[in-house]
């Protein structure tokens, strides 16, 4: 801008009509402007820089990868940490065979052995899910519903069983299954085998096994189906179990939960010379060749056996130990398996092994 093109005529103009004024008015008066004139510039400035947003700097004490900004909610590309971290979930699983026949069928120390359980379950609320086969009576159903943790929540004898289900007297058409979990279940189902076992041959007949299932949120969105199941028993009974074995794959694969775990008793060791375990495996993974990284001089221990374990109380000197129990689950890429376990529980006083098979747990990382 130049001062001398605007301020020149009006100095002109003052001379002719107007008395004679000192300079130092006309110095003062520049000197304001100019004053003014970088005042606004400065304030201009200023308020430019104050609107600019600050950088985010991360936290001083978290370790961060290197070229990775470790702060939460910062978006890495098109990922949320914070999300990542807010849907992955821990599932404790535990699945135990609990030898629940009347004393008639050969059973031994039932009742002491059942509270024993119930009371275990009371007191281990680090699982989140208990998977129960071959409880047959509605007696000592009753006895672990009345011993589980107040805000835990387990399946009825009928909703995971036939209407035809004695379970008073014997275990005709019953299935022996079910469930607790810590979190409430949206959806159950109970799926009856195909095929039972021969009429005219042994017990197996007269009892219903099948497949149950339910659906668990651990968190909002996040759907786990859960099954419990045990095949036929008796190693001449392995038709039957392929036949079921069938049944629990096509339960697996119509499923449209976030994940599938599968347990029970499947009376198959995998060395055995039947489509059992063939069949099952493919569609499911097995959880303990997966935590061993199918290493079979690891995951076929006889430490690791569930049934004729050497240090169950009720396995013979003559017993060949075997796995008879697992836990599967539908392979995806939001699951992994962080433990497996098989844990050798014992009464506190007597001594005496919670049942004639071992339990299984496993330690389930999920994501969605």
């Amino acid at each position: 801008m130049s001062n001398s093109g605007e301020t020149e005529p009006l100095l002109l103009t003052s001379r002719i009509s107007a008395p004679r004024q000192p300079r130092a008015s006309y110095a003062v008066c520049l000197s304001i402007f100019v004053v003014g004139c970088v005042g606004l510039t400065v304030a201009i400035t200023w308020s430019y820089r104050e609107s600019r947003p600050e950088p985010n700097p991360g936290p001083e004490s978290t370790t961060s990868s290197p070229g990775i900004q470790a702060t939460p909610g910062l978006m890495l590309g098109p990922v949320n940490v914070s999300s990542i971290l807010l849907d992955t979930i821990t599932l404790n699983v535990f699945s135990l065979m609990v030898w629940g026949s009347p004393g008639s069928f050969g059973t031994e120390d039932k009742e002491l052995r059942m509270e024993a359980i119930g009371n275990y379950i009371g007191s281990h609320t680090e699982y989140d899910v208990f998977l129960l086969n071959d409880l047959w009576m509605r007696g000592d159903h009753e006895k672990i519903r009345s011993l589980i943790p107040e805000d835990y929540h387990m399946s009825g004898v009928g909703q995971l069983a036939l209407r035809s289900c004695d379970g008073l007297a014997a275990p005709e058409f019953c299935s022996g299954l079910a469930i607790i979990s810590k979190y409430p279940f949206k959806d159950i189902e109970f799926l009856s085998f195909t095929d039972h076992g021969d009429f005219f041959w042994d017990y197996e007949y007269f009892l219903r096994r099948g497949a149950g299932r339910v659906r668990i949120e651990p968190s909002p969105g996040h759907t786990v189906d859960v099954i419990v199941t045990a095949l036929a028993s008796i190693d001449y009974n392995y038709w039957y179990r392929e036949s079921q074995a069938k049944d629990v794959v096509g339960l697996v694969t119509k499923s449209d939960a976030d994940h599938v775990i599968v347990a029970g008793d499947f009376n198959v060791d995998p060395r055995d010379n039947e489509n059992t375990y063939k069949t099952l495996k493919s569609e499911l993974t097995d959880a303990v060749e997966e935590f061993y990284k199918n290493d079979s001089s690891k995951y076929l221990d006889p430490a690791l056996s569930t049934f004729g374990n050497v240090k169950n109380t009720y396995s013979s000197k003559e017993q060949h130990p075997v796995a008879y129990d697992y836990i599967w689950y539908r392979a995806s890429n939001g699951i992994t398996v962080a433990d497996f376990q098989v844990p050798i529980l014992r009464t506190e006083r007597e001594e005496i092994s919670f049942s004639d098979h071992e339990a299984v747990t496993a330690k389930f990382q999920l994501s969605k």
